[in-house]
């Protein structure tokens, strides 16, 4: 019954990873979307949202079918739970970069990026990628160290959100009001994917230690 059980789980957490790195993809696409004008990466993007929801569903499944066919023991039931929530963060990373996608696409063929705002909009691009690349090797490995170093990436993105919204306020700022909100939307989904993704590194922490990460 245990060997059952630990096969089902890292097929579980195998499933995450898939999840993981297709929320990457994502990103990736959404990305070169936004920088290059590309139609063509955003549609690819916004095709993977079938495959997200795919993903999504099978690791509830997977969960839900351990809960009811295993009897996890206290033990086990902090990584079930956490495998649950990680599920939910990470399916909503891959929600976040189609959001990406869809501004690119509705604005097609205008830029978004401005000159003024370039490289603080590619350096909260670059930090979501490196972020999200953690999180795709974490599922193999369970590097905490590693893990843990998604903190001082996500600080850094979070200082980097905060001055691009402060330049976007400033008389520096010459563009249109659509422009603006759009590029606030930008930078918030690229925020937001930071944000989840450091859930999910606390969770993983936890579901490896049983301890949550100090504040």
């Amino acid at each position: 019954m245990r060997d059952l059980f630990r096969r089902q789980l890292d097929e579980l957490v195998e499933r995450l990873g898939e999840l993981a790195s297709v929320a990457g993809e994502g990103l990736e696409l959404a990305t070169r979307a936004l920088f290059d004008t590309d139609l063509d990466a955003a549609q690819r993007a916004l095709d993977l949202d079938a495959r997200i929801a795919e993903l999504d569903t099978d690791c509830s499944d997977r969960a839900v079918r351990i809960f009811a066919l295993q009897g996890p023991v206290a033990a086990d039931l902090r990584l079930v739970f956490s495998a649950v929530r990680i599920t939910s963060d990470l399916t909503r990373m891959g929600e976040l970069s189609l959001h990406i996608a869809r501004v690119v696409r509705r604005r097609h063929p205008e830029s978004l990026v401005s000159e003024l705002l370039r490289d603080d909009l590619r350096r909260m691009a670059d930090l979501a990628g490196e972020i999200v690349a953690i999180l795709r090797d974490a599922f193999a490995d369970f590097d905490l160290e590693t893990i843990t170093g998604i903190h001082t990436l996500e600080n850094e993105l979070d200082a980097v959100h905060s001055r691009l919204l402060t330049r976007l306020e400033s008389p520096e700022w010459d563009g249109d009001i659509r422009t603006a909100v759009d590029t606030a939307l930008l930078a918030r989904f690229y925020g937001r994917f930071g944000d989840q993704a450091l859930d999910v590194a606390d969770r993983l922490i936890f579901f490896v230690t049983g301890q949550r990460p100090a504040a």
